[in-house]
């Protein structure tokens, strides 16, 4: 039972058209909003197409930080009607919470960090949302610039948004 009259209350999904379209066309976005108006629960959610709006996706989302990460997960499972796990899931140091099924997966940046080391193409993986980007600190600049590597050289499909 999807939550839509909490996902309606967030204003971020005026832009989710827009942010759609750069995704289509040069594969890369920034995305700047105010907190509180769904950059972290909505659009990972729209961008999976867990919404019944757009194509089914996977999607990682990065935070820098491991409460975050859950959190960020928690509630958009509950804006889904799931437990985590199910459709979203998260990934911090010493903790999975994912599924066969999980389309969107909240991670910190440092896990995401050992994972480019291990697997350069994240396959499987049609976007990441690097999440507080204007928290600049050493994992998520050296995730952005592998990300951007990646891209350049392996995986021009690969969608990136910076979320601030």
């Amino acid at each position: 039972m999807i939550r839509t009259d909490a996902l309606a209350q967030l204003p971020v999904r005026s832009v989710l058209p827009a942010l759609r379209e750069a995704l289509e066309g040069p594969g890369t976005a920034v995305l700047c909003a105010p907190p509180g108006t769904g950059k972290t629960t909505l659009v990972p959610l729209a961008l999976a197409g867990l919404l019944g709006d757009g194509p089914p996706r996977r999607v990682v989302v990065a935070e820098p930080r491991r409460i975050a990460a859950r959190a960020a997960a928690r509630r958009m499972a509950w804006l889904l009607g799931e437990e985590p796990g199910r459709s979203v899931g998260h990934t911090v140091r010493g903790e999975r919470v994912v599924g066969p099924r999980t389309r969107v997966e909240v991670v910190t940046t440092g896990v995401l960090v050992r994972r480019l080391q291990r697997d350069q193409e994240l396959p499987g993986v049609d976007v990441v949302i690097i999440d507080e980007c204007h928290e600049r600190h050493l994992d998520a600049d050296t995730a952005a610039a592998f990300l951007l590597d990646v891209r350049a050289t392996l995986r021009p499909e690969l969608r990136l948004v910076a979320a601030s």
